[in-house]
């Protein structure tokens, strides 16, 4: 037993991260973000890094997984190791075969279509055996308990789900340290938690150093942690045990939220190191604080009695469905006061969102209605609507589209033909309201993250909305900058009575700020109370999966009789100390004069949707088809044989049964066929077009080519007199067309992207240049999303890409959702270059494939086929000289 000890205890002293006076400067910075750090970890901690944002807590991740220097160049001084290795000349591949990193954005880090595959990409990158692969994807798929998910789409998992699957693709190469960034950013309470607990499950049964950097202290500590590193303007400010920061001010000295029971026991005036181990809600001693908790409690409440207000926006059995099937919003009931703030909340899927592009008219409900004062909006286009709801999505970069803050917040008024005098007065108004009057000629890449979000609420303000919708405001912001915007809407509020509705799954924003919840789960509303009420009913808190806060369990553990009034009592006491906001001033009423008049839409006009079912993004379909079933080297051969055969032949005896083949193909796919009718009808115009303009300039094509002219239309003096051989000509290049098309579609709808890259790299094309390919299949869907994401937000601002508005107008709309969409596909480009690399890819001049399979007698017949149908009609062509079949 004592070798035992004495064995995990030299283990315990193995340094694997260690960094000595180390400082680091980014390429294009003059201060350095990381000052004179110096920090060891050992084998088998969990660590905390925590910090405001800014403080460097994400830079010194980037250097334990040696991104630093690698991929983000600087200079560095002093020095730092991990497991062994040095920091700025050692190998990138060699320190991440140690080191697992599960980013902040798990959508950006899958690479692959698949679970299994998205699990085996470092094994490919390291060329392992295809079997060896299978073996083990299985086996750390059981680890993280997604064995029964490998042949989902991670885009199609829960938060949590995803968040295990972005581990199991670390885990495979057993690393000894896993580092987590900001694991919790996307999930809802309840799968927040569940992720910690997974988390403290693997360091413990798995011997791993784990480092999770995140800002929100109390859901971290959820699970024990051995020490919290605290950064700050790139110094290691504090480096102790839970329990001893907990007791101290440093979290409060630098503005990082502690956690709710600790607020409440400092308010009360307890002795917080007579509390216990405050490191958890659970190592407390509620006898030592139960006394001056009650005292606190029964001093004298503000009178939080709710004033009676006008009924301003009203819902009525709102139901909504994206594909006709799944009902995302269902029989949603509910009246929004006029001055209200609330909170809509809910988890992922839960259908705020889809809510929200109904109140803003970018989706048009399938059933029940929307009243604005009474008036019922089924008539009101998106556009028209945003005079009355503004909508500020959650990440600014979607949403901003100019390069100065002053532009960026005229945009909305010019839109809407504004005079340029007025606009400047409106805007500098607007501007001094949000506190950035004195930036209104900065270029917005100059500003800090919060000040874009609050650019963005400028950009709507400045329209003088009625309400304002707000998706996830306090996203990937840290205690600092949230509780500043936070504050800056509440005086909003307060002091222009603008109605703000928050859609968010932040417990602490709602609780904290709004007196009135909507809880949604499952496209139903499952309660609409106060705050106060939803924070003390643990049932429903679980049916929405979220989660009862630690203040919760206090009041309950403590006996106090009622704990809304408990939790009302500590917001009223929580508000007194806030740090002071924005000034918000009190914007003046002016009326503004349309240079033009524009023609308004009347209500009950009918108005086409804007929300499409059955959208169709071009890419592959999962179905069990038999064209799936072949090898993906012969899709690309046949589909590259078809292309040939199509461009060469103009034999109607060839195309005729090749265009029957095309459609059939087609329908054998499985795939719905109102998935391509679009396309489909697409393609005839263009066909046709095509034949118009070769009458227009060849008039005679047919004629040279059959040698003869039989006359249906004029005689042979006139250029474009119409002939038999003139339409059956056309008739064949129609055919031609006609038969290629189909088959381009089922190629994308049956052929994998990995498989297809597979398939390319097997026909000799380099595996980066292939699994590029790949990628941009993969990633078409996503991009199509988000560019639907922000044609929406800039619809909800008057955006008209609409035939109504001109073709100048339109085009200049156009780019400015191009524009935002362009920097997000960048951002997304780096962090999935990232990622990769971070896995091996590109370390190797080879790798194997786990989606690779050999040819099959199927495929081998298939081609031969194809073959000798392909061969039969170059013969015809080119041997026998019969260029065309003309039956008349």
């Amino acid at each position: 037993m004592c070798l035992h000890h004495a064995v995990q205890a030299f283990a315990m002293a193995e340094v694997l991260i260690s960094f000595k006076e180390f400082s680091f400067t980014y390429k294009a910075q003059s201060e350095p973000t990381l000052k004179h750090i110096n920090l060891s970890i050992h084998r088998g901690e969990k660590i905390l890094i925590a910090g405001p944002s800014g403080s460097g807590k994400s830079t010194l991740g980037y250097c334990i997984n040696a991104l630093i220097p690698h991929a983000f160049k600087g200079k560095i001084e002093g020095n730092a190791t991990v497991c062994g290795l040095n920091l700025a000349d050692g190998d990138m591949y060699a320190v991440n075969k140690r080191v697992g990193t599960v980013m902040q954005d798990t959508d950006a880090q899958f690479v692959g279509i698949t679970v299994a595959e998205d699990i085996a990409f470092s094994l490919e990158n390291q060329c392992v055996e295809q079997r060896e692969m299978h073996s083990t994807v299985a086996e750390i798929a059981r680890v993280v308990k997604m064995g029964s998910f490998l042949s989902h789409s991670p885009q199609e998992l829960s938060g949590g789900q995803k968040q295990r699957v972005s581990l199991a693709g670390v885990l495979v190469d057993d690393v000894d340290i896993l580092l987590f960034d900001e694991p919790l950013a996307n999930l809802d309470p309840a799968t927040g938690a569940l992720a910690i607990e997974m988390i403290d499950e693997l360091a413990t049964l798995h011997n791993k150093t784990v480092i999770i950097i995140e800002h929100r202290l109390e859901e971290v500590l959820h699970r024990k942690v051995d020490r919290i590193l605290v950064m700050q303007e790139g110094k290691l400010v504090s480096d102790t045990r839970p329990k001893e920061l907990l007791a101290s001010q440093t979290l409060r000295a630098l503005g990082l939220r502690e956690p709710l029971y600790i607020t409440a026991l400092r308010m009360a005036g307890c002795d917080l190191k007579r509390a216990g181990d405050l490191s958890s809600y659970e190592g407390m001693k509620l006898d030592s604080v139960k006394e001056a908790i009650h005292d606190w409690y029964a001093v004298s409440r503000k009178d939080s009695t709710a004033r009676e207000r006008d009924v301003l926006l009203r819902l009525e059995s709102l139901s909504y469905s994206y594909d006709g099937l799944v009902m995302a919003v269902e029989g949603i009931s509910a009246s929004i006061h006029s001055g209200e703030m609330i909170s809509v909340l809910g988890n992922n899927g839960a259908g705020k969102s889809t809510l929200a592009q109904l109140i803003m008219g970018v989706l048009r409900q399938d059933g029940g209605s929307i009243s604005f004062e009474g008036i019922d909006l089924a008539g009101y286009s998106a556009g028209a609507r945003s005079d009355l709801v503004g909508f500020v999505m959650q990440n600014p970069n979607h949403m901003i589209s100019n390069d100065l803050v002053f532009d960026e917040v005229a945009f909305a008024l010019r839109q809407r033909g504004y005079e340029e005098t007025l606009i400047r007065e409106r805007v500098l108004d607007v501007l001094g309201l949000c506190g950035l009057r004195e930036y209104h000629h900065w270029p917005i890449s100059a500003l800090s993250y919060g000040q874009k979000k609050r650019v963005t609420i400028a950009s709507i303000l400045v329209t003088d909305p009625k309400v304002l919708l707000l998706d996830e405001p306090t996203s990937a912001q840290d205690y600092l900058h949230y509780t500043a915007l936070m504050q800056f809407l509440a005086e909003l509020n307060e002091k222009t009575g603008l109605t703000i509705l928050f859609i968010t799954h932040d417990m602490h924003l709602a609780l904290e700020y709004t007196t009135r919840s909507l809880v949604l789960s499952g496209g139903k509303l499952l309660a609409d109370l106060p705050t106060s009420e939803v924070f003390s009913n643990p049932d429903l808190l679980s049916r929405a999966n979220l989660k009862e806060t630690s203040l919760y369990c206090l009041a309950k553990d403590l006996g106090i009789a009622d704990i809304p009034l408990f939790i009302e009592h500590f917001v009223q006491e929580e508000r007194k100390e806030r740090p002071p906001s924005v000034e918000v001033i009190r914007l003046p009423k002016r009326k503004l004069a349309l240079t033009e008049r524009k023609k308004e839409i009347k209500v009950g006009k009918k108005v086409v949707k804007e929300g499409r079912k059955f959208g169709f993004a071009l890419s592959w379909e999962d179905t069990d088809s038999y064209p799936h079933s072949f090898n993906g080297v012969t899709k690309i051969a046949f589909f590259g044989l078809w292309i040939g055969f199509c461009l060469l032949t103009f034999d109607l005896r060839f195309l005729l049964p090749a265009l029957g083949f095309s459609f059939y193909l087609l329908w054998a796919t499985k795939v719905p066929l109102r998935k391509f009718l679009p396309y489909i009808i697409g393609i005839l115009g263009v066909i046709v077009l095509n034949a118009i303009f070769i009458f227009l300039f060849s008039p005679k094509q047919g004629v040279v080519y059959l040698g003869s002219e039989t006359l249906l239309l004029g005689n042979e003096m006139m250029r474009y007199a119409l002939s038999r051989e003139t339409l059956f000509y056309l008739f064949v290049v129609c055919v031609k067309y006609l038969t290629l098309f189909p088959v381009a579609l089922v190629f994308v709808s049956i052929t994998h992207p990995s498989e297809f890259a597979s398939s390319l790299n097997r026909l000799g094309i380099g595996y980066t240049v292939s699994y590029a390919v790949s990628l941009a299949l993969r990633y078409l869907p996503e991009v199509t999303k988000t560019y639907v994401n922000i044609l929406r937000s800039q619809m909800a601002r008057g955006v008209d890409i609409s035939k109504n508005a001109p073709l100048r107008k339109r085009l200049s709309s156009m780019a400015r959702i191009i524009a935002p969409l362009v920097l997000f596909s960048l951002d997304r480009i780096e962090v999935i270059t990232n990622a990769m690399v971070l896995r091996g890819f590109a370390r190797l001049k080879k790798r194997t494939w786990y989606m690779q399979s050999s040819l099959r007698p199927r495929d081998w017949v298939a081609l031969g086929l194809t073959l000798l149908f392909v061969a039969a009609s170059l013969y015809i062509r080119f041997a026998r000289n019969v260029m065309f079949w003309y039956p008349f």
